[in-house]
């Protein structure tokens, strides 16, 4: 099928006990490479710091997520995110989220996903991916009347979240292939190294050498890592929210 993966949030932490998430465990199970969410609107993944080193500490190839939220713009949601991968991007594309649902009446927004896709390339330099499902992209992803920038989205790699017992996802268009598919929400957590009950799970479509690839050299003397300054980090989101909410008078 391809080579295991898994992502995790604050969601795989008991916070009732010392533990974390186990990600040498998870490694011993099968997993090659973890998805991390960091951030979700302009706020930190109460877990990230933690997972995003104890993930590469374990040997595991990472790529970090942002859940976006439609209440914000996807510059300061794009700018809040790349604030936490400055000094250890990862190995694996970062992720764009593209899930959550309408909330206080505001709808999922095509034009934040762009806006913060534009703007997480142009400070990392690395193409992002879009994660999604085929019933959420074909409601709010595609640009009814505007096909030509419809099918400009296949420039960025599909993960794809289809929990099916085919032997491929659906995927939706414009894109013809996926990159990464998580396959399953119920994978079980306590083998893969999760606290938590259920876990979910993704094939990379490739082989392991091809994941190498798609990461590049960089398992080899890796640099030594800088943690971000939190307090700095949040006084600068919380600036750049300010200054959006009085741009659109809010």
């Amino acid at each position: 099928m391809g080579t295991l993966g898994t992502d995790v949030s604050t969601w795989q932490d008991d916070k009732s006990t010392p533990q974390k998430m186990d990600f040498a465990k998870a490694k011993a199970a099968g997993v090659n490479f973890v998805f991390v969410k960091a951030s979700e609107r302009a706020g930190i993944d109460g877990d990230f710091l933690y997972n995003w080193d104890a993930a590469k500490d374990a040997g595991l190839l990472r790529g970090a997520y942002h859940f976006l939220r439609w209440d914000l713009s996807g510059l300061a949601q794009a700018r809040a995110f790349c604030a936490l991968l400055k000094d250890d991007p990862g190995e694996l594309p970062p992720v764009a989220d593209f899930e959550a649902p309408a909330k206080n009446g505001i709808n999922p927004s095509n034009a934040i996903l762009a806006e913060f896709l534009s703007v997480v390339e142009s400070e990392t330099g690395v193409v992002p991916m879009i994660y999604t499902s085929p019933g959420f992209w074909n409601s709010w992803g595609k640009i009814k009347g505007t096909s030509n920038f419809d099918e400009k989205w296949s420039y960025y790699p599909l993960w794809i979240a289809h929990y099916t017992t085919a032997k491929q996802p659906m995927v939706p268009k414009p894109w013809n292939k996926w990159t990464f598919w998580q396959y399953t929400s119920t994978g079980d957590g306590r083998k893969f190294g999760a606290e938590s009950k259920a876990i979910d799970l993704n094939w990379f479509n490739g082989d392991m050498a091809d994941l190498v690839m798609l990461a590049g050299d960089v398992l080899v003397d890796a640099p030594v890592v800088v943690k971000p300054d939190i307090g700095a980090l949040k006084a600068s989101i919380n600036l750049e929210i300010d200054t959006w909410a009085k741009l659109n008078n809010i």
